[in-house]
């Protein structure tokens, strides 16, 4: 790898990868937490002796390290189950955030604002849906008892994604069809009383994990709620 994928991103290859089953295109995204700091972290899954690997790696200062092609399997989610699903390896691409996953240990701000743009440019790449944004506890937790991104707000983190992507190339699938306009428009009165001030998206619908969202972008952040739910409009805390 001469050169990263990501224009953001740093190299810091690994050998552990092979090949993806033929024709499989990425179309999931598997969030991780480290458990050590970056430093530990990049040397182990680039260690021949340790068997897994990632894609990227985002450190807690909004650097970013890829690992291994996007092309290539990489070694990051083990036995796994999901969305009817098997085996991720094949077909996600590994972000591990550099946490240590007790539930206590904060997730950097920089270091979210970092995975949601890396995250947006893979959705762009890969039309990456956003069901198939998923977390290493969601496909492998009932397996192996993985619990990592331990407390990281995956809804939420998932709407500001959406609300990275363009309008004109985002695909159908990040906004639910047939759904009626919201007469009371809860989202943008929700957005003055705030001072938020002007929106800079529309008002959106995205399904997070069976879960039918509304939300819409303003200047001083998103606001969302569940889709009916208007009496519950709420600020998301990841900008």
């Amino acid at each position: 790898m001469a050169l990263p994928e990501y224009p953001l991103a740093r190299i810091f290859p690994s050998d552990n990868y092979n090949d993806r089953p033929p024709e499989t295109v990425p179309n999931a995204i598997v969030l991780h937490a480290t458990v050590g700091e970056s430093g530990p972290s990049l040397n182990w899954l680039a260690n021949p002796v340790s068997g897994v690997s990632v894609h990227y790696l985002v450190d807690r200062d909004g650097s970013v390290y890829q690992m291994v092609d996007e092309v290539q399997r990489a070694w990051h989610a083990g036995p796994s189950f999901y969305n009817n699903l098997s085996d991720w390896n094949n077909f996600s691409i590994g972000i591990e955030m550099v946490n240590r996953n007790d539930g206590v240990d904060p997730y950097d701000p920089r270091m979210v604002a970092a995975t949601r743009k890396l995250c947006a440019y893979l959705v762009r790449r890969y039309a990456v849906t956003p069901d198939m944004i998923v977390t290493h506890a969601m496909i492998s937790g009932a397996i192996t008892g993985k619990s990592d991104p331990r407390n990281f707000p995956l809804q939420e983190f998932i709407m500001s994604v959406a609300a990275e992507i363009p309008e004109e190339i985002r695909t159908a699938a990040w906004m639910a069809i047939g759904i009626s306009f919201n007469p009371d428009a809860a989202i943008q009165r929700r957005a003055k009383e705030l001072n938020l001030g002007r929106p800079v998206t529309n008002e959106l619908r995205t399904v997070v994990q069976g879960v039918r969202w509304a939300f819409q972008g303003f200047e001083g952040g998103i606001l969302a709620c569940e889709e009916g739910n208007w009496a519950n409009v709420r600020k998301m805390n990841w900008m």
